[in-house]
């Protein structure tokens, strides 16, 4: 679980001890504490800092952030344009090889810097390297503070599917300053907050109302919230992860949503490129079709279907798929999800997180996975597309209007 140290770090940030199975590192965050940041990578003592990122944020932050480290050492910047499709082995390949090629050692430190998908390249990329170098996570996104860097999971996608081809590597520490969250344009800062909403959801029911409340007030960008969101995320990823470092038991209620969400993801994806839905969006739509198969079966009340959907309009996400997708095509996808091997194959179902009540998830404690046949998830999604949205200022897309 996570402990939080005495009092804050001197200098104005606070840090917790991230315990997942046996591994333990620090995330420190705070307010503008990027001095703080580079006084910590100091002490590292590495010949080479391999930067990996993407144009958008290295044009957003680099300029803070890298002058300071090549005071300390030699710099690799490993840039791509944003989106999925650096999170692919032909990019992880030439990746290597020029990381090699610019001197790296095992002293090399690989800093993650920006969102889950750079964050994600760069943990496979550090743990391939001699077997396992120093890994640095430095979010810039929501969805990354909140969400995977609290993993010990490293992935990139297969042409098959979402995050097929990975390892797992404990980060040496995490390093978040919220005031670079609070720059965040105002879809993508929701976005992230989409798996905020998930823990609240699936792990933590009794933080709803100040979510909610947090959500009504509409201020999400202000570091009061961002840091409670942060704190609570913190504390529901390492609740159920404590026990299960490679998140393969009780860890896997962090997958509620994942199933039609990565499928929804991945297909737009491949359609619009980095215009496509974002993670956080395709997530929050996922946990729709989620509650709607578990009220199918009878096991949640329409309420509580309704709640979903006003906390995911709430965030601007969609209630329904994308246009130009359809429900043929995320069934085409979601037969390869990356729970497949869990429970007993079955051509006609898929492994999959269902509720049973809020914070409740269906199957063994310990194993937190349902099978549903195929043909309930077409239903469903088919239901979703009818169904009309629950709030009134929502676009043609099911999405929310929000002032």
């Amino acid at each position: 679980m996570a402990t939080r140290d005495a009092g804050a770090v001197p200098g104005g940030w606070q840090v917790q001890r991230i315990r997942i199975g046996d591994t333990d590192y620090p995330y420190y965050y705070g307010i503008d504490c990027l001095d703080l940041v580079l006084q910590e990578l100091a002490a590292l003592d590495t010949d080479l800092f391999v930067v990996v990122t993407d144009d958008t944020v290295l044009g957003l932050h680099g300029q803070a952030l890298l002058p300071g480290l090549r005071a300390l050492a030699r710099v690799e910047v490993i840039s791509h344009p944003p989106g999925e499709s650096m999170k692919t082995l032909p990019v992880l390949t030439a990746d290597l090889e020029r990381v090699l090629a610019a001197g790296a050692t095992r002293r090399s430190v690989v800093i993650g810097l920006g969102g889950g998908v750079p964050g994600n390249l760069a943990g496979v990329i550090a743990a391939l390297l001699f077997r396992g170098v120093r890994l640095v996570h430095i979010p810039t996104t929501t969805t990354a503070a909140m969400d995977s860097v609290l993993s010990l999971k490293q992935a990139i996608n297969s042409t098959i599917g979402k995050n097929h081809i990975g390892t797992y590597l404990p980060p040496y520490a995490v390093f978040t300053d919220v005031a670079l969250l609070a720059t965040l344009p105002d879809r993508e800062l929701r976005s992230g907050l989409c798996e905020a909403a998930k823990n609240c959801l699936a792990i933590r029911p009794q933080t709803l109302p100040r979510l909610r409340a947090v959500l009504a007030d509409g201020e999400l960008s202000a570091p009061e919230a961002l840091l409670w969101l942060l704190d609570e995320s913190v504390r529901a990823k390492s609740s159920v992860t404590v026990n299960d470092a490679r998140e393969q038991r009780t860890g896997l209620v962090l997958e509620y949503g994942h199933t039609v969400g990565h499928a929804v993801e991945l297909a737009d994806h491949r359609r619009r490129g980095s215009d496509g839905v974002s993670h956080g969006e395709a997530i929050a739509f996922g946990m729709v079709v989620a509650a709607t198969i578990a009220h199918r079966r009878g096991w949640l009340s329409e309420d509580v279907v309704q709640l979903h959907e006003e906390v995911v309009g709430a965030l601007g996400a969609p209630l329904r798929l994308p246009e130009g997708i359809t429900v043929d095509t995320v069934m085409d996808v979601v037969r390869d999800d990356n729970k497949r091997g869990y429970l007993p194959p079955c051509t006609e179902s898929i492994a999959f997180v269902l509720l049973r009540d809020l914070g409740s998830p269906a199957g063994d404690p310990e194993l937190p996975l349902v099978a549903v046949l195929l043909s309930e998830i077409r239903e469903a999604l088919e239901v979703v597309q009818e169904r009309q949205p629950v709030l009134t200022g929502a676009d043609d897309n099911g999405r929310a209007e929000l002032g």
